[in-house]
């Protein structure tokens, strides 16, 4: 009985193998599928120029309020030398020294200081005891401590 069974067995697995071979070697090896390119289209967002035409897609009872841009008036846009301020002197009389926006700077210097303006190239052209003369862009201006310093 044991003999039956493992013959069984035995012919079950050869059948197995020999099935699988023969249908891994009649069927030719298929190519895989060439990958087409899909084009993704770009998404693209307008704003209404009505107000109550627009509305959010998750909340679909709120209506979104479109702002328009304004027109800001175009007055001339301040001096650069408005953004200079005197901070301190020091120095000897012969040497003074001012220091103009955290710069520091000597009689007849010229230094490039940042400022809320931007980048100033700024010639210092004399130091008085309170004062400071300054150019920027052939624009002269005296700059003066603050009376409480």
């Amino acid at each position: 009985m044991k003999t039956l069974r493992l013959s069984i067995l035995v012919l079950f697995f050869s059948a197995t193998v020999t099935l699988s071979a023969a249908v891994a070697h009649s069927s030719p090896a298929a190519k895989p599928a060439a990958v087409e390119s899909t084009v993704v289209p770009q998404s693209v967002y307008s704003l209404p120029s009505k107000p109550g035409q627009a509305r959010d897609p998750f909340y679909p009872s709120r209506v979104i309020e479109v702002e328009t841009a304004k027109a800001q008036p175009t007055n001339s846009h301040p001096s650069s030398l408005g953004c200079l301020v005197l901070k301190g002197l020091s120095g000897a009389p012969s040497n003074p020294l001012a220091m103009i926006n955290g710069r520091t700077m000597a009689r007849g210097e010229d230094a490039e200081i940042n400022t809320d303006c931007g980048r100033l190239l700024v010639h210092c052209v004399d130091i008085t005891t309170n004062s400071a003369i300054v150019e920027v862009e052939g624009e002269r201006r005296e700059l003066r401590l603050r009376p409480n310093l």
